[in-house]
C-alpha cells in the first residue's frame, strides 16, 4: 500500500480505481511558410473559435458554479485578447516567416515561463490560464474542437495538472474524485472543483505515477490523503469513517419541521436559494423557511435569444408551487451586460463588476425587463412571492423601477390576465451608497435583502478574484458590520425585514450577532440550513454579552 498526501478540497471519502486523464498532445514543428497572410488569417480565425469556446465554457460554468468563479472564462477571454500574447504570436509568424502553430507554441512557452517562475501566487495562476488558452488556439489550428477527456466508468481521476476549462469539461458521473501532482487548493481548478462539489487532493507530487493506472485507490479529503492499492483493513477503516461522517448529517433529520428559534424565543429564518426549477428538490428536504434567494439568470443562460413571458412564467411558476405556500424571493437580472445583447460589438469590460450590469441593464433594455417583471406578476398568484432589484443606487433610481411595476400592472389589468398586486418589493443592499440611503429606500420597499460578498467587496476595494489580496477580503470588518447593523436599523424603523446573504450568512460565529443586531433571516446554501438551525437552537440570548 503506498500513501501519498496533498491538500484537499470537498470533505469525503472516495473509493475507486485510478484513471489517469488523456489529453491529445500536439507535436509542433516548425515551418517555412510562403503565405504569410495566410497564416495570419489562420490565427484570426482560430483565435475567433476560441473566443466562442470560452463564451460558451462561461455560460456552462454559469449553470455550475458561482457567478464570481465563472469569471475565470471571461479572464480567459481577456487573455486572448491581450496585446502581448497576440503580439508576440504576430510578430513570430511575420519575422520568422513560420506556421501560426509554432507561432502559438513559442508564445505559449515564453509567457508560461515567465509567469510560473514568479513567486507571486497571483501570477503564477496566469502561468496556467496561458497554458490554457494556447491548448484551445493549438487545437483549432491542428484538428478543430478537442472532445473532453471522459473515463470509461466512474473513477478517480488523476494527472498531472489540469487547467480550469478541462475541469468544468469533466462529467461528474464519470469521477468520483480528483487527485494531481501539481497545483494548490488555491488554484482556479481547485475553486472549480469545490463549486462543483467534486472531492479533490492537489499537489501530490511526482510519487503519482503512470503506472498505477488502474490500480485500486481510495482518497480522504478530511486528511488529504490518498491510499494507492489500500488493504482491507484500510479500505474497512475508510469505510466505517464514511458512514460515521453520513451519520453525522443525516442526525440533523431531527430538526425538520422545528423553528429556527433561540432558547429565549428569538426567531431567524433560515433560508435557502437556487439557481433553476431542478435544485428545488434539495431545498425542500432541508426544510428551509423559504426561498431567499431565487436566481433569474438561469432562463436567459440557456438560449442566445432572451426568453418570453410565458417561459418564464412556467418557471416561476413551478418553483413557487414546489415552495409549498412558503415565500419566494426571485431577484431580477443580475450579471453583465454581453450576452444581453444580441450581435453586440461591446468590447469586455476592464472591471465588470463595476460597469453596465444587473438594473443598469434592465432600465437600458425596458422591454426585456417589463416581460420580466410581467412573469414575475403573473407566476405570484401561485404562492407568496417577493421581487428584489440589484444594484440599487439612488432613490431616482428605485423610483424607476417603480414605476415599471406599476406599468405592467397596468398592462396585465387590462389584459385580463390573473396576477398577484400584493407581491413583495425589495432593494439588494450591496454597496455602501445604497446603505448610506438605506432609511430613504426603506420607505418604498417591503425588504432588504444584503449580499455581503459584494458588500465587502464594494467597501474595502477587494477584488474577490484576485488571491493577491485575498488577505483584505475580511468578513468581519468593522465598517461591515457597521453598515449591516446600520441597514436594519433603518429597516426596522421603517417596519421593514432584512435579510442576508454571502460568505457572513453562513459563519456560525457570527450567527449569534445577527440575532442581536435584528436581521431577520439568512440566506445560505441547503447542506447549511439544518446545522445553522440547529446552532440557533442552542443559543440563549437572554442575558446581554459583556
Amino acid at each position: 500500500m503506498q500513501l501519498l498526501t496533498g491538500k484537499a478540497v470537498c470533505g469525503d471519502i472516495v473509493i475507486g480505481r485510478l484513471v489517469f486523464y488523456e489529453r491529445q498532445l500536439f507535436k509542433v514543428e516548425k515551418e517555412r511558410v510562403k503565405d504569410v497572410h495566410r497564416e495570419l488569417l489562420r490565427y484570426h480565425q482560430a483565435k475567433e473559435l476560441a473566443m466562442q469556446q470560452v463564451q460558451l465554457l462561461h455560460k456552462q460554468a454559469l449553470r455550475e458554479v458561482s457567478e464570481e468563479n465563472a469569471a475565470i472564462f471571461q479572464a480567459h477571454s481577456m487573455l486572448l485578447e491581450d496585446l502581448d500574447f497576440n503580439g508576440y504570436v504576430l510578430d513570430v509568424i511575420r519575422s520568422q516567416q513560420s506556421n501560426a502553430e509554432y507561432a502559438v507554441h513559442q508564445a505559449s512557452n515564453t509567457f508560461y515561463s515567465m509567469f510560473s517562475g514568479i513567486e507571486d501566487p497571483y501570477l503564477k495562476q496566469r502561468a496556467l490560464d496561458i497554458l490554457d488558452i494556447s491548448q484551445r488556439l493549438l487545437a483549432n489550428l491542428t484538428c478543430g474542437q478537442v472532445d473532453a477527456f471522459e473515463p470509461n466508468e466512474p473513477a478517480i481521476l488523476a494527472t498531472d495538472e489540469l487547467v480550469p476549462s478541462e475541469v468544468i469539461q469533466i462529467s461528474k458521473d464519470k469521477i468520483l474524485a480528483l487527485v494531481t501532482q501539481f497545483g494548490s487548493e488555491s488554484s482556479h481548478s481547485a475553486i472549480i472543483a469545490k463549486d462543483r462539489n467534486i472531492p479533490s487532493l492537489f499537489g501530490i507530487g511526482d510519487d503519482l505515477r503512470r503506472e498505477y493506472q488502474g490500480h485500486p485507490a481510495a482518497v480522504d479529503t478530511y486528511t488529504g490523503e490518498l491510499y494507492i492499492d489500500p488493504d482491507e483493513q484500510t479500505i474497512a477503516r475508510l469505510k466505517e469513517k464514511k458512514e460515521r461522517e453520513e451519520e453525522k448529517r443525516k442526525g440533523l433529520s431531527f430538526l425538520i419541521g422545528k423553528p429556527s428559534c433561540t432558547i429565549d424565543g428569538r426567531k431567524i429564518d433560515i433560508l435557502a436559494s437556487t439557481t433553476e426549477p431542478l435544485d428545488i428538490e434539495p431545498v425542500l428536504r432541508s426544510d428551509a423557511d423559504g426561498l431567499g434567494l431565487l436566481r433569474s439568470e438561469f432562463l436567459y443562460l440557456k438560449r442566445d435569444d432572451l426568453p418570453s413571458e410565458e417561459e418564464q412564467v412556467n418557471a416561476y411558476r413551478e418553483i413557487i408551487r414546489q415552495m409549498q405556500g412558503k415565500f419566494t424571493a426571485i431577484r431580477t437580472l443580475d450579471f453583465g451586460a454581453k450576452r444581453m445583447i444580441k450581435n453586440s460589438e461591446r468590447k469586455l469590460e476592464n472591471n465588470p463588476v463595476l460597469g453596465f450590469r444587473s438594473i443598469r441593464i434592465c432600465l437600458a433594455m425596458p422591454q426585456m425587463f417589463q416581460t420580466q417583471l410581467r412573469a414575475i406578476y403573473r407566476a405570484a398568484q401561485y404562492g407568496p412571492t417577493g421581487v428584489m432589484f440589484p444594484m440599487v443606487d439612488s432613490v431616482e433610481q428605485l423610483k424607476s423601477i417603480l414605476e415599471y411595476t406599476e406599468k405592467v400592472q397596468q398592462q396585465l389589468k387590462e389584459e385580463n390576465l390573473a396576477f398577484d398586486p400584493n407581491i413583495k418589493i425589495g432593494v439588494v443592499i450591496e454597496t455602501p451608497a445604497s446603505v448610506i440611503l438605506s432609511e430613504e429606500l426603506a420607505e418604498y420597499v417591503d425588504f432588504f435583502h444584503i449580499d455581503t460578498n459584494d458588500l465587502i467587496q464594494y467597501t474595502l476595494a477587494v477584488d474577490r478574484q484576485n488571491p493577491k489580496v485575498n488577505s483584505y477580503y475580511n468578513t468581519r470588518h468593522p465598517a461591515v458590520l457597521k453598515m449591516i447593523d446600520m441597514v436594519v436599523r433603518a429597516a426596522h424603523h421603517a417596519g421593514i425585514r432584512v435579510t442576508i446573504s454571502g460568505d457572513m450568512a453562513s459563519d456560525e460565529n457570527l450567527l449569534e450577532w445577527f440575532i442581536r443586531t435584528g436581521v431577520d433571516g439568512i440566506n445560505v446554501p441547503t447542506a447549511n440550513i439544518l446545522p445553522l438551525r440547529r446552532k440557533v437552537r442552542e443559543l440563549d440570548l437572554s442575558r446581554e454579552k459583556n
